[in-house]
């Protein structure tokens, strides 16, 4: 089915031989009057939408809002597209009139796949518009969504895929059947429940929106995809510092914190024994566990080391937040070595090995910043109390102890605590007393 402007741009093709192109295009728009009058200003919201950076959310209920207004009868909207992101793969938001609201819904690859779809068969074969009248209620529908709908009472529905020129890697859809073109492009439908349908003059309105709404999704999706994926690899607070122009290479600045460094036990020999599937499972087993632990209490993990992981949990020096973030930080550790217990219960009895790992815990200054090359760079941690905590741990092996504290963090923790003596460790130039908590025996 060709859009309006593809209808008025063959006519005025056909006219253009006739006669010089200006006026073959003026006559063609005399015998098609133009939407312009009706959908000029939402258009424009839609553009200022995409500049300004707003939500999805926002984006689909406000053109809702103003379609309604405009005396089109609209009883259901909803716009999808393919999300990069570590747990999802697409993200669908649906409107309806009785809420008023767009709702968010995230979706996995059998999600999208479990039954034919509009939406899927669009992305899949580039048709770009499909449009079914659901008040015959003897006229067979080819997906089972529109069975759903039609027995809703909605009577109407338009469904539109805007592509974007580029497909999805056919490695990150490995169950797809062979040959199958998974299209990037924002998809989008329009229903109503409205005796007869849309109107004709309904129909060429939300044609006519279908560009600049998808314009506007896919900017919003950019940046929360953005936002995603740089907190995901980067932390959350780092992320945001990068979206927000720090990426200079020397600019960085100093953080008061306590911080937190993790260490898996005999990582190595499992990477030389086990399959490469395997010790990737387990790693990814352990990292849930810290990392879940770390964030749960409101921390920051700075990066992996291999199999460590380092976090903060920073607090102003000279005030009572260091105590705060001492117990923050403490807390986490011992709710990581917690969630390790449970995982390793499950392992036992799937006959697996038992996953252990080191935590210590101290407190300084991290100097956090951009460095590396003039094209490559790494926003990373540094400073001697990196050093120091990554040195301390090493002890919780030697002491026999999973947990230990050392003497800066353990002044900023007010509970008791045993002492396990003072050490010297390689790099740091000075002794480190090395603390326990009571429950933890050598």
């Amino acid at each position: 089915m060709k859009s309006r402007s593809a209808a008025i741009h063959e006519a005025a093709l056909r006219l253009a031989h006739l006669q010089n192109p200006r006026e073959a295009w003026h006559r063609t728009l005399m015998a098609h009057p133009p939407l312009a009058g009706e959908t000029a200003s939402l258009v424009a919201w839609l553009h200022q939408q995409a500049l300004m950076g707003a939500t999805v959310e926002t984006i689909l209920a406000g053109l809702c809002v103003q379609a309604l207004a405009m005396d089109l009868d609209l009883d259901r909207a909803v716009v999808a597209y393919l999300v990069f992101h570590p747990q999802f793969d697409g993200m669908t938001f649906t409107w309806t009139r009785d809420t008023g609201q767009a709702e968010r819904q995230a979706a996995t690859q059998p999600d999208i796949r479990r039954l034919p779809s509009p939406f899927l068969h669009m992305q899949t074969t580039g048709i770009e518009e499909l449009r079914y009248r659901l008040d015959d209620r003897g006229e067979p529908l080819p997906f089972p969504l529109l069975s759903h709908l039609r027995s809703l009472g909605f009577t109407d529905y338009l469904a539109f895929f805007q592509p974007f020129g580029t497909s999805a890697d056919p490695g990150l859809w490995p169950d797809m059947p062979p040959g199958t073109v998974m299209r990037a492009g924002v998809t989008g439908s329009f229903s109503t429940a409205r005796r007869n349908g849309f109107t004709e003059r309904e129909l060429d309105v939300l044609r006519t929106l279908v560009a600049p709404f998808a314009v506007a999704v896919k900017a919003a999706a950019t940046i929360e995809m953005a936002e995603i994926l740089l907190g995901t690899y980067l932390g959350a607070a780092t992320g945001r510092s990068v979206l927000r122009g720090h990426v200079q290479r020397g600019h960085g600045h100093r953080v008061h914190a306590v911080i937190l460094y993790s260490d898996m036990r005999d990582s190595t020999a499992l990477a030389a024994s086990a399959a490469l599937e395997i010790y990737l499972a387990t790693l990814n087993a352990y990292f849930d566990c810290v990392v879940d632990a770390v964030d749960a209490q409101g921390g920051e993990v700075l990066k992996f080391t291999g199999d460590g992981v380092l976090a903060m949990f920073p607090f102003e020096e000279g005030t009572q937040a260091g105590t705060n973030a001492c117990g923050l930080a403490l807390a986490a550790a011992r709710d990581a070595l917690d969630r390790l217990g449970q995982v390793n219960v499950r392992r036992a009895e799937a006959g697996a090995s038992e996953i252990r790992c080191g935590i210590a815990l101290h407190a300084g200054d991290v100097m956090y910043g951009n460095v590396g090359s003039a094209r490559r760079l790494d926003f990373t941690a540094t400073g001697p109390a990196v050093n120091e905590v990554c040195r301390l741990e090493t002890q919780c092996k030697t002491l026999a102890v999973p947990l230990v504290l050392s003497d800066t963090a353990a002044s900023l923790y007010g509970g008791p605590l045993r002492s396990l003596g003072w050490y010297d460790l390689r790099g740091v130039g000075r002794a480190i007393e090395a603390f326990a908590l009571p429950e933890y025996r050598t």
